[in-house]
């Protein structure tokens, strides 16, 4: 070999800066796209949180006119048609088999138990108390995200996990008056259930998808629940019946679109920070639309209940 053909170390140098210098800045294209599609998620959560917070309010509108059997089916039934109408517009894939497990497992917590549970408990407390007891639903989805995702946290984490709950728990010893712990406990855990599962099977098979196939799924359950609970739950009036098409389109359909999208984009984790805000707009909901009175000590107990769960998920 020439002398003059052979690497020298100047060249050697140089071809490890290039490849360098390509590894970096394909590094900070991932990193912007990345970033990118971060805020997308965040802007889609926030988006959701605020369609959300009126679920409470509207509810308790709906139940001057519905039973809170007809609520629950009625508001699944409502977005099960919108999602056949949305899946069959775009022709959207069918989900794998393990997708289609995620999204019955979800179903159980997103079309059943929280319609169902969040009228039942309605019925016997106010839109403020439940506006309070909301604020641990961020909790309870970074927990159970937990165990989906198997993430790893550390002692922190786990310290501010149970201050929560037991700031959460003295408020309801002392401040809430609920006459059906157990619906609103079945509300709280079915809520944050369909929420992690949901985000989680959003991460391949996308978000408006996600929450279209589930209310598919659930549509004959939800169709045979009107049926049957529908001509003896109606005491016709118009504020009833449009809070409960809000609760159809925006709350259970609309709402997750954005949500889901958003917990694909930028985490279940981040995302569920974000509910952090709804006991507020909720509480403030409840007041100018119900007139209900709001007291100091609820929002700072809300307040006091956010800072533990933010603080806990800084802790990952």
């Amino acid at each position: 070999m020439d002398l003059l053909s052979r690497p020298t170390f100047k060249n050697i140098a140089s071809s490890e800066e290039q490849m360098l210098a390509k590894q970096q800045s394909s590094t900070h294209q991932y990193s912007a796209t990345h970033q990118a599609s971060q805020i997308k998620g965040i802007a889609k959560g926030l988006v959701a949180v605020a369609l959300f917070s009126l679920t409470v309010p509207m509810t308790k509108v709906a139940l001057t006119g519905f039973s809170p059997e007809a609520i629950a089916a009625i508001r699944v039934f409502i977005a099960g048609l919108f999602s056949l109408f949305l899946i069959g517009k775009l022709s959207a894939r069918i989900p794998t088999i393990k997708e289609t497990v995620g999204l019955i497992l979800a179903g159980l917590g997103i079309c059943v138990g929280f319609p169902y549970g969040i009228s039942l408990t309605l019925m016997h407390t106010s839109a403020i108390e439940m506006g309070v007891a909301l604020a641990a639903l961020p909790l309870l989805t970074a927990i159970i995200a937990v165990f989906i995702s198997k993430e790893r946290h550390n002692l922190g984490f786990w310290i501010s996990v149970f201050a929560g709950f037991g700031l959460l728990a003295h408020y309801f010893s002392n401040g809430l008056s609920v006459d059906m712990p157990f619906a609103l406990l079945v509300t709280l855990i079915s809520s944050a259930f369909g929420y992690a599962i949901g985000g989680h099977v959003a991460k391949t098979l996308g978000g408006w998808q996600t929450i279209c196939w589930m209310m598919i799924f659930y549509l004959p359950i939800s169709a045979f629940s009107f049926g049957y609970y529908a001509p003896a739950g109606f005491q016709w009036n118009l504020e009833a019946a449009l809070a409960l098409v809000y609760l159809g389109l925006i709350s259970q359909w609309l709402g997750f679109h954005f949500w889901y999208d958003g917990m694909a984009k930028a985490g279940i984790g981040r995302i569920s920070q974000l509910q952090l805000l709804q006991p507020f707009m909720t509480l403030v909901f409840a007041a100018v639309i119900l007139g209900e009175a709001l007291l100091w000590s609820q929002l700072g107990y809300v307040l006091l209940i956010a800072l533990i769960v933010f603080s806990a998920l800084r802790f990952r």
